[in-house]
């Protein structure tokens, strides 16, 4: 088993007495975890109700760790991956099953400009992606997903987003345009702008604002993203314990001299940290010392 100045050392090959909490494993060394896991168990340390504050030569500290090891979480990961196919099949099964409405066409006067709306990037013609509040298209009732089919009475359907825009900006006010709504049963995704049935949208997605409303597959995706980005700083971390930035990383650092001074309390030696200025010429040590 270690000791706490030994965990404080290299977190990575630490010989500490670490076990997994699933598989139950139990003398396991730190790298069998992740980053995480380790920070997490080590921060556990802080919150010990009847931790022992005994210090002296005669008292030795040993320090248990509990986390889930590298393997587990592998296991929990497929899991999590199957059941997410399975419940994206179920949507797209359901989604199949929906017999949209057909699209009704809503006409509105704009008299003022700016109009307040902002044109989506994807597909033919000109779809709104977002309605401002309080502008003259928002409180004419326009929602995003609709698409504009007509201007001042010509039809636009066929015109780039750009065209559109253009012909927009050249009306005469008041300008009548016609919008084709969201078709009944459809709701509309401002992330992949895409029209799509309902059961692609969850609940309480759907509940939310129009310009915020974003389809499952969209959502999960952003949060795979996010997550790989977070793994992806945790590996750049720079060796030796040199401070990237990353306020984990600071908190993991902190942790370890905590443990490092909970050690030499303990054995009263002080640890060392890898590249220190030992030894490095008379200079630097005389430097400190007043006279």
């Amino acid at each position: 088993m270690a000791k706490s100045g030994e965990l404080s050392t290299d977190w990575q090959r630490s010989a500490g007495d670490f076990s997994c909490s699933v598989c139950r494993r139990k003398r396991l060394p730190a790298s069998e975890f992740s980053k995480k896991q380790v920070e997490k168990a080590l921060e556990s340390l802080k919150s010990i109700p009847d931790r022992d504050i005994r210090t002296g030569p005669d008292v030795q500290t040993i320090t248990h760790l509990s986390a889930v090891c590298k393997v587990c979480t592998e296991e929990r990961e497929r899991k999590e991956q199957a059941e997410a196919e399975a419940r994206r099949q179920e949507r797209e099964q359901a989604a199949s099953e929906v017999a949209l409405e057909p699209a009704e066409r809503i006409e509105v006067s704009l008299d003022c400009r700016p109009f307040g709306l902002t044109p989506g990037s994807k597909g033919p013609g000109y779809m709104v992606l977002k309605a401002s509040e309080g502008k003259p298209a928002a409180k004419a009732g326009v929602r995003p997903g609709w698409r504009l089919v007509s201007i001042a009475g010509e039809a636009c359907e066929d015109l780039d987003t750009n065209d559109a825009q253009a012909k927009l900006k050249a009306a005469e006010l008041p300008v009548k345009l016609i919008f084709e709504a969201v078709p009944g049963g459809a709701d509309f995704c401002v992330s992949c702008q895409e029209v799509l049935a309902v059961p692609l949208f969850s609940r309480k997605m759907r509940t939310r604002p129009p310009d915020k409303r974003r389809c499952t597959a969209c959502v999960e995706a952003a949060e795979a993203d996010g997550q790989k980005e977070g793994e992806e700083v945790e590996t750049s971390a720079p060796k030796g314990g040199g401070y990237s930035g990353n306020s984990k990383l600071a908190e993991l650092q902190q942790l370890c001299a905590e443990t490092a001074r909970e050690g030499e309390q303990v054995t009263g030696l002080k640890a060392v940290r890898a590249g220190s200025a030992v030894g490095r010429g008379r200079g630097r040590g005389q430097g400190g010392i007043r006279r």
